[in-house]
């Protein structure tokens, strides 16, 4: 009778732990998007021109709207401002796990679509998307992103390069591929000069490229960042159209324990004005 009285009492327990596990469920996935693709140019423009703004769905579903060209998905105030650096504080957004359709479109234009495939997401994964390339028929760069924080005093940070190559020879200037994404400042007791933070960089690398889409880690501190020839020493600017107006610098401040993606794209203005290098830097927490 005392195993039978025992084993009364213990059955309650089992039942709470085995509907405890039946009620955890894997959380959903979580996205990013950026947006970097710009427009083709159109007779007799030879400039290409900002790509235009995308409303994003999943499923179906739509997750953000009027993702302007340069901008990231944001939660409160949109982005209708592009500048030069342009820094934005962004969102994720939950979306449901598993193998569905990610489609681009037209802001506003649900029906517009210029970008339509179907991928997978994982349960309690984050994931940033970045269109890239030239409208109407683009590329998304999608990454899994790592958002566990950097060690005290240090900042989590990873490049993206995002300026088709092929507009160099319709402006008729020389090509040069790749660069260098260099560092200036940091920590006040350590702070660099000219680092190549990001050395032999070309267009799109890091679109088949695992390790490319990794974040480095570095010191927390105000830096100035820019584009150089890769290879070279000083501040040697980048050749072909990041040659046309050198990338102004970037007084951008890395806050510790932050995660930020810099984004190499185009800053345009209105014709006959070339279009000139320019960063989007995206805070992920």
């Amino acid at each position: 009778m005392r195993k039978f009285a025992q084993l009364a009492l213990l059955l309650p327990l089992i039942s709470l732990v085995v509907v405890s596990c039946k009620q955890e469920k894997p959380g959903p996935a979580k996205l990013l998007v950026i947006n970097a693709a710009i427009s083709s140019p159109v007779a007799p423009n030879p400039l290409p021109t900002a790509g235009p703004a995308v409303d994003v769905r999943w499923n179906g579903r739509l997750v953000f709207n009027n993702v302007l060209y340069g901008a990231a998905s944001v939660g409160g105030t949109p982005v209708t401002t592009i500048t030069n650096p342009l820094v934005v504080n962004a969102a994720y957004r939950d979306v449901e796990t598993g193998g569905f359709g990610l489609n681009m479109a037209l802001a506003g234009s649900a029906g517009t679509t210029i970008y339509d495939r179907t991928t997978s997401f994982l349960p309690e994964s984050n994931y940033t998307a970045v269109t890239f390339n030239f409208t109407p028929f683009y590329n998304v760069l999608l990454m899994k992103d790592d958002l566990t924080p950097p060690p005290p005093g240090k900042v989590k940070i990873r490049f993206i390069h995002a300026v088709p190559q092929e507009i160099f020879t319709s402006l008729g200037v020389p090509r040069r591929d790749t660069v260098d994404v260099t560092a200036t400042g940091g920590l006040s007791t350590a702070p660099v000069q000219n680092l190549a933070l990001f050395p032999l960089r070309r267009f799109a690398d890091a679109y088949n490229n695992l390790k490319l889409q990794e974040f480095a880690v570095i010191d927390s501190g105000r830096y100035n960042l820019g584009l150089r020839v890769a290879g070279t020493p000083g501040t040697s600017p980048a050749t072909g159209l990041l040659a046309l107006l050198p990338l102004p610098p970037a007084n951008t401040r890395l806050e510790a324990g932050k995660i930020y993606t810099v984004v190499a794209r185009l800053q345009f203005a209105a014709p006959p004005n070339p279009p000139a290098p320019a960063l989007t830097i995206v805070a992920h927490n």
